[in-house]
């Protein structure tokens, strides 16, 4: 008997409201398997000692954008921040 298993919506169909879910201090980095899968990318603060996970998604379902949350050593979440995805900016004048 095969069962199905949830699979995390692929980045471009990511929106504003796909990190509704995570809360600061309960959620934790299994959670955030489970609702988004691997994320995009992996950063470490040695100075605030926090990892950073940051996934890809469309703000407003326009602009190529970044979520990055940050947990501490237990993995729980403890800070959320968005940006622009640098990646995908066009290159301006002055860079």
């Amino acid at each position: 008997m095969l069962t199905a298993c949830a699979v995390a919506p692929p980045s471009w169909q990511r929106g504003n409201d796909s990190f509704r879910p995570v809360q600061l201090g309960v959620t934790t980095q299994a959670d955030l398997l489970r609702l988004y899968g691997p994320p995009d990318d992996r950063t470490y603060l040695q100075l605030r000692d926090l990892t950073v996970w940051s996934y890809r998604y469309k703000e407003s379902g326009v602009w190529d954008s970044m979520m990055h949350i940050m947990m501490d050593r237990q993995g729980v979440v403890r800070e959320t921040m968005s940006g622009p995805d640098l990646e995908k900016e066009e290159r301006g004048f002055f860079r």
